[in-house]
């Protein structure tokens, strides 16, 4: 697999005819890492901003009207799959999982430059990019395939981000695939494999590869782990700590191992700004489950850790979508009997 692929050549390498090569398994900050090659695959990612977003979970049940929310040619669907989302700012799905088992998350990449608008094209707000896929596909595969069903538009993002916002997603699925897709010098660029497991922030995945080959557990000759707080640093110091991350099948151990990673590399209070586009603190840590579909939450503002059991929740078509705010200093343990009755934005 090339390190980066045109939407082309990704449809072309689902077809079996594209080229293979080897790889190794800041205004804001996230990280997002893929365990997939241990019995229980986990999803971890911290959220990392200047401020909280008043994130809720949202739980959509299957068939729930859509519109893409761009002015000219916006999408249309009914969601196929019922998901449970985080959302910030009750509009923007800044990650979720779906009843398949498909887990999309959506990070900061300064430098991100979206396709010139084309209106033939169905268009989709970028702050509804993850939620699109979660809706309409089981796979990264079948998300990959479809890539130009809809435009991914940026659009403004509420009073305070009216340019929108430069961001990236990646996509993991419960076979253990794996997908990063960026939009760089307005083209998209695909990174498909199951070695894609690592995700944080600019610069691009392509130069974020490169840095991590010049260290030694790589095949590089820089022999000391980087300890900062920038992307490419976290980038280094998560593959790192995921290469040597003890295995286990038991689901406890294994979110709990998961979640020490996520600690490794989230931004503490009070880190300088510093950086392309600055570093700020880590809000909330999640670990989703693509098998079970379990969601973990544990936010840094309270001492909990709470999760959801996807499957307890009623998502049948006509059920009513259900919202769960994270910073609730109440929750622990369980918490899917929790969820209170809601009108989304997503």
């Amino acid at each position: 697999m090339k390190p980066n692929l045109s939407r082309r050549q990704a449809l072309a390498t689902l077809a079996g005819i594209g080229g293979a090569a080897a790889l190794p398994g800041v205004a804001n900050a996230c990280s997002r890492v893929f365990w997939n090659d241990n019995k229980i695959k986990l999803v971890g990612r911290t959220l990392d901003w200047s401020q909280s977003f008043n994130e809720t979970l949202w739980a959509l049940p299957r068939g729930m009207e859509r519109s893409g929310r761009v002015p000219d040619n916006p999408a249309k669907w009914k969601s196929r799959y019922a998901s449970l989302v985080i959302a910030g700012l009750d509009i923007c799905t800044e990650e979720g999982i779906n009843e398949k088992g498909l887990v999309v998350n959506l990070l900061f990449l300064d430098g991100t430059q979206y396709e010139t608008r084309d209106q033939k094209r169905p268009g989709i707000a970028f702050y509804q990019w993850p939620q699109f896929y979660l809706d309409n596909y089981a796979t990264v595969n079948e998300v990959i395939a479809n890539l130009d069903q809809i435009q991914v538009v940026n659009t403004a993002l509420g009073a305070q981000y009216p340019n929108g916002l430069p961001l990236h997603v990646a996509i993991a699925d419960a076979k253990g695939d794996s997908a990063i897709i960026e939009f760089i010098e307005g083209q998209p660029t695909i990174h498909i494999g199951k070695h894609y497991r690592v995700m944080t922030n600019e610069p691009a995945y392509d130069k974020q590869i490169a840095n991590l080959l010049r260290y030694k557990w790589w095949g590089g000759t820089i022999d000391t782990l980087p300890g900062g707080i920038q992307a490419d640093e976290r980038f280094v110091r998560a593959a790192y700590t995921l290469k040597y991350l003890p295995k286990t099948d038991d689901p406890t151990q294994a979110a709990a191992n998961m979640m020490s990673l996520m600690n490794n590399v989230s931004v503490p209070f009070g880190s300088p700004y510093s950086g392309v586009s600055g570093t700020y603190p880590t809000w909330y840590r999640s670990i989703i489950d693509p098998d079970s579909h379990r969601y973990y939450v544990q936010t840094t503002v309270t001492p909990n850790t709470f999760w959801v059991e996807m499957d307890k929740l009623d998502l049948e078509p006509g059920a009513p979508p259900r919202k769960l705010p994270i910073y609730d200093p109440d929750l622990m343990g369980e918490t899917s009997g929790d969820f209170k009755d809601g009108t989304p934005s997503v």
